[in-house]
């Protein structure tokens, strides 16, 4: 069976009669396919597609207000769900341009599917954390994005993007961070609460173990950077770069972390004649509404000099006390998009780079012998140099 199309038609008056045309597409567009205000008008659009051979019509409607005449953009919106939701009955989903009362909402179904989730505690826990963040992160209205508020838009697509999302936040949210392994797990979990709303069988939804096939094989073996990769991304780093993720390297500091380093977080104290201790404060800020992942405060130290690159960046004129802010002086959100730059530009794939893996890279090295070059630290000191709060 091949796929349902689906067209939009007009009603308009032709020498005195009701007649549908087909609705001319304006080819220009924006960036997100959204059509120019020019190009956006009202008119009795209805949708026409086939069904068993059989010619189908639906009356375009507009969802803010059904008694006002649609615009063009709605039919085109509406169009594209109803050519979805044709294409993939056999998943049982319900129809997006049905009524909104026969939508199930995120809002009602994720707490009525927690509530009803068996198993062992820890289970249960990890299906709440995901849902809890995708709901967080699918309803906002941020950035031109419309807010998923129904369970039958959760997409393929969208949980790609949730998925970018865990994985170092790539958008200007705080987001969370998580290892590709964590991220793929958690959208696992998305799915399989669709597939539970709709009744699906076992392996069915909008995504299969297959579209994380490589993320999900992991078996939590940590994923670290090797000496050349580094060394690599290094040689073509420029001098702000370079301070930035040797700031990770050796911190092995968390994204929101580094993110929120003020100058008042840089502490040097001479020892004795020539010997000095030096450490990053690491703690929360209440001015930026940010809290550490523990709510506790630590100190991590760094070399001598590190620091001194450090102290030269905060002896610079900026816009906030914030040590790698914006020109704004806002936190900056574009880690992410910095490091895969500077990956292409070494030669390396940016699908094996990540902002987390600095992090698990700096935990190694500590832990390693000195014997092969690492620190050799107690792990316990490491634990206390992380942010843990066990082993």
């Amino acid at each position: 069976m091949g796929e349902i199309k689906v067209s939009i038609y007009e009603r308009v008056k032709l020498d005195n009669k009701w007649t549908r045309v087909p609705v001319a597409i304006p080819d220009g567009r924006k960036r997100d396919g959204r059509l120019f205000l020019k190009d956006d008008r009202q008119g009795k659009f209805q949708l026409s597609w086939y069904e068993k051979r059989r010619k189908k019509l639906q009356h375009v409607a507009d969802p803010a207000d059904p008694q006002q005449l649609p615009l063009l953009s709605h039919a085109l919106k509406q169009a594209e769900d109803k050519g979805w939701f044709l294409n993939n009955q056999h998943r049982n989903i319900t129809d997006p341009t049905a009524p909104v009362a026969t939508q199930k909402k995120l809002a009602d179904e994720i707490p009525s599917y927690l509530d009803g989730k068996s198993g062992c505690k820890k289970t249960v826990s990890a299906h709440r954390l995901a849902l809890t963040e995708f709901q967080a992160w699918a309803t906002q209205q941020e950035k031109g994005r419309r807010g998923i508020q129904f369970v039958d838009e959760i997409t393929k697509p969208l949980l790609k993007k949730f998925f970018d999302y865990l994985v170092d936040g790539n958008e200007e949210v705080d987001g969370p961070e998580n290892t590709p392994f964590t991220a793929a797990h958690k959208v696992m979990k998305v799915n399989s609460f669709y597939r539970a709303v709709f009744h699906l069988e076992a392996g069915k939804g909008v995504i299969t173990k297959n579209d994380y096939k490589r993320e999900l094989k992991s078996n939590r073996v940590l994923e670290i950077f090797p000496k050349q990769e580094i060394d690599a991304m290094f040689a073509v780093m420029d001098e702000d770069e370079h301070v930035i993720f040797s700031t990770l390297y050796e911190a092995g500091l968390r994204k929101r972390e580094w993110m929120h380093v003020e100058d008042t977080d840089l502490i040097v104290h001479e020892l004795q004649p020539g010997v000095f201790n030096c450490e990053i404060r690491v703690e929360s800020k209440p001015h930026f509404k940010y809290q550490t992942k523990t709510g506790s405060s630590r100190n991590v130290g760094v070399s001598k000099e590190l620091m001194d690159r450090l102290l030269r960046r905060k002896a610079t004129k900026r816009a906030s006390r914030i040590l790698f802010g914006t020109s704004t002086g806002k936190p900056d959100y574009h880690l992410w998009d910095r490091l895969k730059a500077i990956a292409k530009r070494a030669g390396l794939d940016p699908a094996t780079v990540w902002v987390h893996k600095w992090r698990a890279t700096a935990a190694t090295n500590w832990l390693s012998s000195k014997e092969i070059g690492g620190k050799g630290w107690d792990i316990g000191y490491v634990r206390q140099q992380l942010g843990h709060e066990d082993m």
